[in-house]
């Protein structure tokens, strides 16, 4: 969003006093605003409110459990380390991006493979033996459970087809329970926490029409305000609000005709010039969300990972093996083509959640291919090979692994934007070391709201001091952070209806946060839909009686 030359960016306060209006056009629901209905919903059905915590694995798996997906333990522990104390409903909505739910064509595939007679079921003593002897394994007295399910089992025999359509109804039944649990508590429909029908602005591709001049006048507000079917979900819960404060930001096209947004497979160098004292300075790459999103391409076949050969023995597809040696290079952080304990351990808290100690790396280097302490690239390629026969071909600890470093099924890297850094300066010679940063810490979060807090722009709600709201604008996008100075929690309703050519990282045009007391949070990021044309913010926050 660069600003023209001479033109300033306009800012307009004033208190919302606008009149209630029943809404006359309705949208269905997008993707994203699904996921984020089915994340509030999972997540209340374990807490009362969203800004309760997730204190233990047992919370963790439930709330899971309760959002149609089947973790594994292994899945557990890479988001529940040693070092977690606690994570909050943002965690939440980001294991839930990450983690799929498992399919009927997977399950059917995993019990095929144990289908001897191909005829749809498996005899309860092989079943035993896969349950209780591979993977994750169960106790006698689980497996006893899974085959006493009477309309599954006859004859000794376990039906997996019948099996799969169960699981899967019952996993779409528990989902729509959960929903509609939301839909009728009033007071949640009430605050509208993300399930409004609200227009995005995905859905509108058509051109935005640039306004001149870029400064809002009386004019364009009043124009603005005869725009009912836009406006009508905000002057439907205007009277709820005890107070509100809006901002509008006027930003110029962006003069760089070939100017493009940055996309995951782009190659982009950005880069920051000054002067550092003595010290230590800590980097941390990120992006605001609003470009980089979950991709929906559906995927039609599954990659395969391994095979055996005639002979029986075990190998990795060509295609894995390209993907390993590509991963191996993003985690090989100093570039020597070799991975030390330290680059491997990155690797492991990735995927995995656990540090490899050094008496397991000394069994690493026992094993494979090593040179000078530090594993080569063959090395890893082995190891891998080996967590797969481990599971006797079984590849779903290595989807397990491929996912978490932004694979989808079809190897394709879609959830994952590697970045290299450089440094240079003049008299001196830096060091540069890679830190662990814990998933779900919120140490990004943190830095965001310092940094908003000490240069954005900071508005009071009107009759509420202790309640602020900052906005950073750069030329590129606009940051709104939420301060909560009061003892208690709050509500703030957010509103970019009016908003034009905008596209934020929530995926909302309307939507509801939860503050907690004595804390900030960030609330949100915007973007230039089309940064080559204008593009105006205009956002209501309100506070929720």
């Amino acid at each position: 969003m660069a600003i023209s030359p001479g033109k300033d960016a306009a800012f307009s306060s004033q208190k919302s006093a606008l009149s209630e209006s029943p809404r006359t056009k309705k949208f269905p629901l997008t993707e994203e605003e699904i996921f984020y209905m089915n994340c509030r919903a999972a997540y209340l059905t374990v807490f009362k409110s969203s800004l309760e915590n997730i204190i233990s694995k047992e919370q963790l798996y439930l709330a899971l459990q309760h959002a149609g997906r089947n973790p594994s333990q292994k899945t557990i522990n890479k988001y529940w380390t040693p070092q977690t104390a606690k994570l909050n409903f943002d965690d939440f909505c980001i294991i839930l991006r990450k983690e799929k739910p498992t399919s009927k064509a997977e399950l059917l595939k995993s019990f095929k493979q144990l289908d001897v007679n191909d005829d749809g079921s498996i005899l309860h003593t092989d079943l035993y033996k896969l349950l209780t002897k591979r993977g994750e394994k169960m106790t006698r007295e689980e497996v006893n459970a899974v085959i006493s399910l009477a309309d599954v089992n006859a004859d000794g025999k376990f039906d997996y087809i019948k099996f799969c359509k169960l699981y899967m109804t019952t996993i779409e039944q528990c989902l729509k329970t959960t929903v509609e649990k939301l839909e009728v508590d009033s007071k949640l429909r009430r605050q509208q926490f993300g399930s409004h029908t609200g227009g995005s602005p995905e859905r509108d591709p058509s051109p935005v029409p640039k306004p001149s001049p870029r400064i809002i006048r009386k004019t364009d507000q009043e124009t603005f305000s005869n725009k009912g079917d836009s406006r009508s979900s905000l002057l439907a819960t205007t009277r709820k609000f005890k107070t509100s404060v809006s901002f509008t930001i006027t930003m110029g096209a962006n003069s760089n005709r070939n100017s493009k947004l940055t996309e995951p497979n782009s190659i982009k160098v950005f880069g920051w010039t000054g002067e550092l004292g003595p010290g230590i300075y800590w980097l941390i790459p990120s992006t605001t969300g609003c470009r980089l999103r979950k991709e929906i391409k559906p995927i039609t076949e599954e990659a395969q990972l391994v095979y055996r050969d005639e002979t029986g023995e075990l190998f990795l597809t060509k295609e894995f093996r390209s993907t390993l040696s590509d991963i191996f290079e993003v985690i090989d952080l100093d570039g020597n083509g070799l991975l030390s304990l330290e680059e491997y351990n990155f690797f492991e808290l990735r995927t995995s959640g656990e540090k490899c100690d050094e008496d397991a790396w000394a069994v690493c280097r026992d094993n494979f291919d090593t040179k000078k302490n530090e594993l080569t690239r063959q090395g890893f390629m082995d190891l891998n090979l080996m967590e797969a026969n481990d599971r006797e071909g079984d590849p779903r600890d290595l989807w397990v692994t491929l996912h978490s470093m932004g694979y989808n099924k079809a190897l394709e890297l879609t959830e994952a934007c590697p970045f290299v850094i450089d440094i240079y300066a003049d008299k001196c010679k830096p060091r540069i070391k890679a830190v662990h940063m814990e998933a779900c810490s919120g140490q990004l979060e943190k830095a965001i709201c310092k940094y908003v807090l000490n240069k954005g722009d900071a508005r009071v709600m009107d009759g509420y001091e202790n309640i602020i709201v900052h906005t950073y604008k750069r030329d590129t996008w606009i940051t709104s952070v939420i301060e909560n100075k009061s003892d208690n929690k709050v509500i703030i309703h957010i509103n970019n209806e009016l908003s034009k050519n905008c596209i934020n990282n929530r995926g909302l045009n309307i939507f509801a946060v939860e503050v907690a007391p004595k804390s900030t949070m960030v609330c949100q990021h915007v973007m230039p839909l089309n940064e080559r044309q204008e593009w105006i913010y205009y956002c209501v926050y309100s506070l929720i009686s």
